[in-house]
C-alpha cells in the first residue's frame, strides 16, 4: 500500500485556517528533483553467499539509513510526499533488474513532476539499459504543449527516447472528459502511440531480438479497427502472472545479460496513477491488468506476454523523494484525495491558477440571498478564498451535511479536486519559455501528426470546443446522479466504472449547468 508521513495536527490546521484568508501570489517554485541529498533507495550489494533472510535484513538496515540521511539534509516540512514502505521499493528494484527497455510513463500535464532525474541517471548509467519516456493521457492537453514538453524533454535528456501516448483518442475538450473516458467499457485497442513505442523499442533493440510478431500484431489490431470494430486478438494466448509479496524479495540472477532467450522485456514505471496499467492493456489490446483512478491501486508488479518474444512488467506506483509542493502532488492525483485531512489549501493552489470562475459558474456566498444574475456580476469584483469557493460548489451541487443541513465544504473541496484529477478542469504545467515561443509552437510542423494521435480534427481544435448537438451534456449531472461522483472512491473491483453516470441526459432536460473549453481554463503557470 501507499504509505506517506502522517502530517501533524498543528500543520493541518494552520492550513485550515490560511484556506479562509486571501490566496497568495503564484509561485512558481523549483521543483527540486536535482537538489543534493534527494535521490532515492537503492538496493544494497549481495550475493549467491548471502541468505535470503541477511539480504532482507541488509536491505532493512540500507533503508533506514537513507531515510535518516535524507531527513537530516532537509528540513523538517520541506520534503513532499513520498514513498515510505519499503516493500514497494523492493517491487521497483525487481522491475528494473528484470526489465531490458524501461518505459517511463508520465502525465502529460505534468511530466517534469513525475520524471525523476536520479532514476534515469541510475537506469542509464548504473544499470546500463534503455529509458523510453511515455508521455502519456496526451489527449488532455493543447497539441502546442504537447510539442513543447517534448522537445522540452529533449533538449534536458539528448539520448532519452521520447514518444506520445494516449488510450482515450478522440474523445471531446469538455468538463465531462474524464467521466465519459471512465464509465465506458474502454475500448483498448484504439489508443494513440503502441506503433510509435514499438519503433523506439526497434531501434534500441537494433535487430538483437525478433519482433515481428510484435509488429505483425499492431498491423492486425489496426485491420481489426476498420472492420467494423472488431475486438482483435479475443483468442490470442496470454499468460496473466501477479507475484506475491515473497516473490518480489526473492534473491534474482545477478547476470546483466540483455534479451535473455531472445525475449524483450519492458518495465513499466512511474508515478502513482499515471496510467502504467492503462497503457499496457492499450498495447496487448484488451483488459488484461486492473486499472484505477485510485493512486496505489497497483500493488505488485505484473507480467504480461504481449507476444511471444516481448514481455510486459506492470510495476506499482512510486512517488519519489522532493521538494515539491504537496498541494501540486495532490492536484497530479499522487496522494488519494480520500485521505486528505485538509482538502482547501489544495483548492485555493487550483484555483490561483486556473480561471475557475468562468469555469464553475460560482456565486460568492455572500451574495447566495441575491437574484442570479446580480450575483454573477458581483462575484468577478469580490474577493475569493478557497473556503468560499468550496462553500459556492457546494451551494451550486447541493452538498450537505446530514444534521445541520449547511453546505458541505469539505465534499465540495474534495470533488473539486477530482475534476482536476480527472483532466475536467485541465491545470497543465508550461515548460519554460512557452509564453515566448508560443506562436512557434502553435505553427509546428509536428502540430497534424499530434492532433491525428489525439484523434480530434483540426476545425475541433482550433476552438477546443465540442458542438452543443453531440451529447447535450455538461458538467453538472440530473439531480438523481450528482451526489455520487466524489463518493466511494476505494470501492468495487478497482475499474472505477463511475455508475453515477450511466443513465444519459435526455435533450429537453436542461440542467443549470456548463460547458467549459478545457483549454481556456489554462493560465500561466510555467515550471523552472
Amino acid at each position: 500500500r501507499l504509505h506517506f508521513e502522517k502530517e501533524s495536527k498543528e500543520e493541518v490546521e494552520k492550513r485550515k485556517k490560511s484556506a479562509r484568508r486571501s490566496g497568495s501570489p503564484l509561485d512558481t517554485q523549483k521543483l527540486g528533483y536535482s537538489l543534493p541529498g534527494l535521490g532515492f533507495p537503492r538496493r544494497p550489494s549481495w550475493n549467491y553467499e548471502m541468505t535470503r533472510e541477511n539480504l532482507l535484513r541488509k536491505e532493512e538496515k540500507s533503508y533506514r539509513e537513507y531515510l535518516d540521511d535524507l531527513h537530516s539534509r532537509n528540513p523538517p516540512g520541506s520534503l513532499s510526499h513520498f514513498e515510505h514502505n519499503l516493500e514497494t521499493w523492493r517491487q521497483l528494484w525487481r522491475v528494473l533488474e528484470m526489465s531490458d527497455i524501461i518505459l517511463l510513463i508520465v502525465d502529460i500535464r505534468h511530466p517534469v513532476l513525475q520524471f525523476p532525474p536520479a532514476l534515469y541517471h541510475h537506469i542509464t548509467g548504473d544499470l546500463h539499459k534503455q529509458v523510453v519516456l511515455v508521455l502519456n493521457k496526451a489527449d488532455l492537453c493543447p497539441p502546442p504543449l504537447v510539442i513543447a514538453w517534448k522537445h522540452y524533454m529533449t533538449s534536458q535528456f539528448p539520448h532519452l527516447q521520447i514518444v506520445c501516448f494516449t488510450s482515450h483518442p478522440g474523445q471531446p475538450n469538455s468538463t465531462v472528459l474524464q467521466k465519459k473516458r471512465m464509465r465506458r467499457k474502454a475500448d483498448w485497442s484504439h489508443a494513440g502511440g503502441p506503433i510509435d513505442i514499438f519503433k523506439a523499442c526497434q531501434e534500441i533493440t537494433s535487430g538483437m531480438v525478433d519482433l515481428s510478431s510484435w509488429e505483425q500484431k499492431i498491423q492486425r489490431d489496426a485491420v481489426a479497427e476498420c472492420l467494423d470494430g472488431e475486438r482483435p486478438d479475443e483468442g490470442a494466448e496470454s499468460v496473466l502472472m501477479e507475484h506475491q509479496s515473497d516473490s518480489a524479495m526473492e534473491m534474482s540472477s545477478l547476470s546483466q545479460e540483455l534479451y535473455k532467450d531472445g525475449v524483450l522485456t519492458l518495465g513499466c514505471i512511474g508515478f502513482p496513477n499515471v496510467g502504467k496499467s492503462s497503457v499496457i492493456n492499450s498495447l496487448v489490446g484488451r483488459k488484461v491488468v486492473s486499472v484505477s483512478r485510485t493512486p496505489g491501486h497497483t500493488k505488485y508488479f505484473q507480467t504480461y506476454y504481449l507476444t511471444p518474444t516481448v514481455k510486459l512488467c506492470d510495476c506499482p506506483g512510486l512517488v519519489f523523494p522532493s521538494r515539491v509542493n504537496k498541494q501540486l502532488q495532490i492536484l497530479a492525483g499522487i496522494y488519494p484525495v480520500s485521505q486528505l485531512q485538509e482538502p482547501y489549501s489544495s483548492v485555493g493552489y487550483l484555483c490561483e491558477r486556473t480561471q475557475f470562475l468562468s469555469a464553475l459558474k460560482l456565486r460568492h456566498p455572500s451574495l447566495q440571498d441575491s437574484e442570479p444574475q446580480q450575483g454573477n456580476q458581483g462575484s468577478e469584483e469580490l474577493s475569493w478564498t478557497a473556503w468560499d469557493v468550496c462553500e459556492a460548489w457546494a451551494e451550486r451541487r447541493g452538498y450537505k451535511t446530514a444534521k445541520a443541513a449547511r453546505n458541505d465544504v469539505y465534499r465540495a473541496a474534495n470533488s473539486l479536486l477530482r475534476l482536476a484529477i480527472d483532466g475536467r478542469l485541465c491545470l497543465c504545467l508550461r515548460p519554460p519559455g512557452y509564453s515566448c515561443l508560443r506562436e512557434h509552437w502553435e505553427n509546428h510542423p509536428d502540430l497534424p501528426e499530434i492532433m491525428a494521435l489525439q484523434g480530434r480534427l483540426t476545425e475541433e481544435e482550433g476552438t477546443g470546443e465540442r458542438d452543443d448537438e453531440e451529447d447535450g451534456e455538461s458538467s453538472t449531472e440530473p439531480e438523481e446522479e450528482k451526489d455520487r461522483d466524489a463518493d466511494d472512491d476505494e470501492d468495487g473491483d478497482g475499474d472505477d466504472e463511475d455508475e453515477g453516470f450511466g443513465h444519459p441526459r435526455r435533450k429537453d432536460d436542461e440542467p443549470s449547468g456548463f460547458t467549459v473549453n478545457m483549454y481556456n481554463v489554462l493560465r500561466e503557470n510555467e515550471c523552472e
